[in-house]
């Protein structure tokens, strides 16, 4: 691991236990081992440094090669989707489990959970990444689903989106605010609880045949 990203694991780890604001460049600097301005050769500020995290984030969805294959696209030809939107939640899920069992993403979760309420751009970027990206993905989910009357008429794409995605939201910020260091077993709890809430919402809207 090269200074840049023990600066980066440094910085995240003092973030989301004692929050952005309340850490300094120099405390980063004592915890990676090195002088305060050695940091400015890798990063300009610490906001720097946060805009990195949230970078390294965003790319974690955005490039992903098993959430961007076709099997996960929002289409009215994708056969996974229309015969099987259960299945489709579920591989998507399984491919969001395995970025959650990683401690720098957990940590990055924790961070944002914790402190939107205290930094303007750590709220922005919950508002931006966390909430609108995927309440659009969804709502965008249940329109295909009702065009192609695999959902009943009158359903609302809208509304049913943010059912959908508002209690994994609810069990993220539950367990972020439980755990300092989050153990497996809650994810794998938390995973199991979201699939049981998302397919009972699916089965109440579902045209029955």
């Amino acid at each position: 691991m090269n200074t840049k990203e023990r600066i980066f694991d440094a910085s995240l780890d003092l973030f989301s236990k004692r929050g952005y604001d309340s850490v300094s460049l120099r405390e980063i600097a004592d915890e990676v081992g090195i002088r305060k301005s050695s940091i400015y050769s890798h990063y300009p500020s610490k906001e720097a440094i946060l805009m990195d995290i949230f970078d390294y984030f965003t790319d974690l969805f955005e490039y992903d090669e098993l959430l961007n294959s076709r099997e996960y696209s929002l289409s009215g030809d994708n056969e996974i989707l229309l015969e099987n939107p259960e299945l489709f939640y579920h591989n998507g899920s399984e491919a969001i489990k395995e970025m959650f069992f990683k401690e720098r993403n957990l940590k990055i979760w924790k961070l944002i959970f914790i402190q939107m309420h205290h930094n303007e751009k750590i709220r922005t970027f919950f508002q931006n990444e966390i909430l609108e990206k995927p309440l659009m993905f969804w709502m965008n989910f249940f329109t295909i689903l009702k065009e192609n009357e695999v959902i009943r008429h009158d359903a609302n794409p809208e509304l049913l989106a943010k059912e959908y995605y508002s209690f994994p939201i609810y069990l993220l910020i539950e367990i972020c605010a439980q755990y300092e260091d989050i153990p497996q077993s809650s994810l794998d709890d938390f995973f199991n609880q979201a699939e049981e809430h998302a397919n009972f919402l699916l089965d109440c809207v579902k045209v029955k045949k």
